[in-house]
């Protein structure tokens, strides 16, 4: 039988970081989403999960891993998001700072 290893707890589905655009699809599936840290410090998006020992099929078994992230040039790090899926597919994106600052103002109300 095939056994289980780290590389296979928060597999990147994809990181996509052209033309200045950041985008990170992970496969977080084993986690709650309160056992579940996204953090940008500095220039890096910093991801950390962390589960107790818990029963599986196979016995017992606790997870825990770090990715970090270097967003690239242009990127405003005050603009990355993040968001779970209910299939268990953590998303982390931003824009580039220049494409925020041509997003049109909302109208002034009346």
């Amino acid at each position: 039988p095939r056994v289980p290893t780290a590389t296979m707890i928060a597999t990147p589905i994809r990181v996509s970081t052209d033309s200045g655009y950041f985008s990170v699809l992970l496969d977080v599936k084993h986690f709650l989403p309160e056992e579940i840290s996204v953090k940008v410090v500095d220039d890096h998006v910093e991801v950390h999960a962390r589960h107790e020992e818990r029963p599986d099929e196979h016995g017992f078994i606790a997870r825990e891993f770090h990715r970090r992230y270097r967003l690239p040039p242009g990127v405003d790090p005050a603009a990355v998001t993040s968001a779970l899926s209910p299939e268990g597919v953590l998303s982390i994106q931003a824009t580039p700072a220049s494409a925020q600052a041509q997003l049109p103002s909302p109208p002034a109300a009346k």
